[in-house]
């Protein structure tokens, strides 16, 4: 390396440095960006109202959740019932009762199992029943605490199906752990119904932690339950969320926090019995802050007495005194036992060794597995992209997927503007170019840190080319060369380089008070789902809120807006939706570096492939110049695309390069 280009490298580096400084100290009023990332998810958490409604309009308000919900986690309308399918293994015998494992349907080819837990001595016949779904424990339905509260239930009488917590998700198509998770139980209470030993009417669920989410989402969707008991687990997502990481991701399922949270989601079934049990964890203020709207609702629909909440001094845990209280309060619901009298569990429950059950198995020749689920929800959801053969047909579908496109990206859910004028940090000349650092506004109270790079003599309107990288603008400014955001300003170009969520500065919450770690990103992306609102579309927003500050500028002509892309799908898919939603951007250049939404290794929008690909959406800007590099084979025919294109009168305005 020459001694100049080493002067170079550390002068740029240089002001870096003194770029961050200026950011976080010459301006008074201007908060870091780590600090505006934390205020946006503190903004975009805060739990929606949940209001107290008696009689029909209680009722009318739950059907149209419980269908909101269904659709946000893609069921609805609600999967055909397949045949179950049963398959059982042998049985396991315990004294109290025996054990099979047990396999049925979903889907078509989708196979879930759960362990079946028959009572020895029925006391009543039909005989209640309990649905125990399992949480994040290390062995699941085998581990040892599982198998003492289903074994004490087949004890008490009750024919007790202990179904798998399941993971699979393929968000681009609509499918979310919830989709598996929620069917799966709905499914588990269609083979308890089938059983001519249980009571139909009689059928409790309680579940712990992540089997806490899945009872909550039973009994708040599905009026066949009778009693529930939810440990560890209702709480606001905002406990569960958080700007530097994410929780499971079972808990994220799309735009939920557009319209509900769980506490209203948990009391949708209503008059069912419904019972908290909670500790020192997320759940720790939920007697305080959540319980009394429960029991408001529950009391003003007539029945106060079918809400119970107990805090426990004690970590996360199902342990013996929260099962006692959970088996009391299904005797009294579910059985109808109303003696008052707690339920004792004895210390020295036998349990299976966890290999044991573990290795308890039944051959299911038909199941494809989880993965079919991609395949299924394709065939049924899966775009097609349509002929296009007249230019008010290309209009029609550009029409309805601009609609689309501002759903999926939750455009319409953008906070409003904390400040309206863009903020000047610092501004200096360097090689005859002026270089300023400005925070442009964007939603809520976001400033995106933006360098704007033009030549100090510049005396007309320049064109703009804004330069997007996912090292971020600082790394962009140190570049040198042909290309670089420095020659393309010597060239006469006004060279905006900003930092849009969650790229560059405007990655990390850091400085905030929160370390950096490698789920950071994950931690946005996760939940911008639950928000309904993409990083992709808050990257829009950013770019939506450049351009409106770039408009108020002298030197700037808004008619020859370019937007550069480099290297990364991520920044790209985020430039040409930007592109597609803004007129103002006349040429997007935009690399996707391999990467579409078929190949699943984009940014997550949920059931963006409802709607379409790369190739789909770019059709919203046939108007404008576009270039696609390195777009992969598995987006489809760019022959689609260019048909567009021509459609529009604008066939040179397409160029697609390997």
């Amino acid at each position: 390396m020459s001694i100049r280009n080493v002067a170079l490298m550390i002068g740029a580096l240089s002001l870096m440095s003194v770029c961050r400084a200026a950011w976080a100290g010459e301006a008074a009023d201007v908060p870091s960006p780590a600090k505006m990332l934390v205020d946006y998810y503190h903004q975009m958490s805060v739990p929606k109202p949940f209001v107290v409604r008696e009689g029909d309009a209680f009722e009318k308000h739950r059907d149209e959740l419980r269908q909101k919900v269904f659709k946000s986690v893609g069921l609805w309308p609600l999967p055909k019932r397949v045949p179950l399918d049963v398959h059982q293994s042998p049985p396991l015998d315990h004294p109290w009762c025996t054990v099979r494992r047990i396999y049925y349907q979903l889907w078509p080819g989708v196979y879930s199992a759960g362990l079946l837990f028959v009572p020895k001595q029925l006391t009543e016949e039909p005989a209640p029943a309990m649905l125990c779904p399992h949480g994040h424990w290390s062995d699941g339905n085998a581990h040892p605490e599982v198998q003492k509260r289903c074994l004490y239930f087949a004890r008490l009488g009750y024919v007790t199906f202990s179904s798998t917590q399941n993971h699979f998700e393929d968000l681009y198509i609509g499918v979310s752990h919830q989709t598996l998770m929620i069917w799966n139980n709905l499914r588990a209470l269609d083979y308890l119904e089938s059983l001519p030993l249980v009571d139909r009417s009689r059928i409790g669920v309680a579940g712990a932690s992540g089997g806490g989410l899945q009872a909550q989402m039973v009994v708040g969707l599905d009026d066949r339950v009778r009693a529930a008991t939810v440990v560890g687990l209702t709480c606001d997502f905002r406990e569960i969320m958080f700007p530097d990481r994410h929780h499971c991701t079972c808990n994220h399922f799309p735009q939920v926090m557009q319209f509900t949270d769980h506490p209203e989601i948990s009391a949708l079934g209503l008059p069912t019995a419904l019972q908290f049990l909670t500790m020192n964890d997320w759940t720790k203020s939920f007697e305080r802050d959540n319980l009394p709207t429960i029991q408001k609702l529950y009391a003003a629909n007539g029945h106060p007495d079918r809400v119970d909440c107990k805090y426990y001094n004690t970590p996360h845990s199902y342990d013996k005194e929260k099962r006692e209280r959970t088996y009391w309060w299904m005797e009294r619901w579910v059985r109808g036992n109303d003696a008052g009298e707690p339920v004792v569990e004895p210390e020295d429950i036998e349990t299976f060794p966890v290999k044991m059950l573990q290795e308890l198995s039944v051959d299911v020749p038909a199941n494809k597995g989880f993965g079919e689920l991609s395949l299924i929800y394709t065939d049924e959801r899966g775009y097609q992209a349509p002929a296009l053969t007249t230019a008010a047909g290309l209009q029609e579908y550009q029409k309805k997927m601009l609609t689309s496109l501002n759903d999926l990206l939750g455009m319409g859910v953008a906070l409003p503007r904390a400040d309206k004028d863009p903020k000047m940090l610092r501004s200096q000349t360097e090689d005859d170019l002026v270089i300023e650092h400005i925070g442009y506004p964007s939603e809520g109270g976001i400033l995106v840190p933006t360098i704007v790079i033009c030549r100090k003599q510049a005396q007309v309107k320049l064109p703009v080319t804004i330069v997007f990288s996912k090292a971020g603008k600082d790394t962009l400014l140190a570049e040198t060369g042909p290309d670089s955001p420095r020659q393309l300003a010597q060239d006469g170009s006004l060279v905006v380089l900003p930092d849009v969520r969650c790229y560059g500065e405007m990655f990390s919450t850091a400085a905030a008070g929160n370390e950096v770690n490698s789920r950071q990103a994950a931690g946005w992306q996760r939940n911008g789902i639950v928000w309904g609102r993409p990083v992709s579309g808050m990257a829009c927003t950013d770019i939506q809120g450049v351009l409106d500050g770039l408009s108020g500028r002298p030197d700037t002509d808004m008619s020859r807006v370019k937007l550069l892309s480099r290297k990364s799908g991520d920044l790209a898919i985020a430039a040409l939706f930007a592109a597609a939603l803004d007129p103002r951007i006349a040429e997007a250049d935009v690399d996707l570096a391999g990467c579409c939404f078929q190949k699943r290794n984009m940014p997550l929008v949920s059931c963006v492939l409802h709607h379409g690909d790369v190739f789909q959406w770019a059709a919203l800007a046939v108007d404008r110049k576009l270039t696609l590099r390195n777009v992969p084979a598995e987006a489809g025919d760019p022959a689609w695309l260019r048909t567009a294109f021509a459609l529009a009168e604008n066939g040179d305005g397409l160029r697609v390069v390997p």
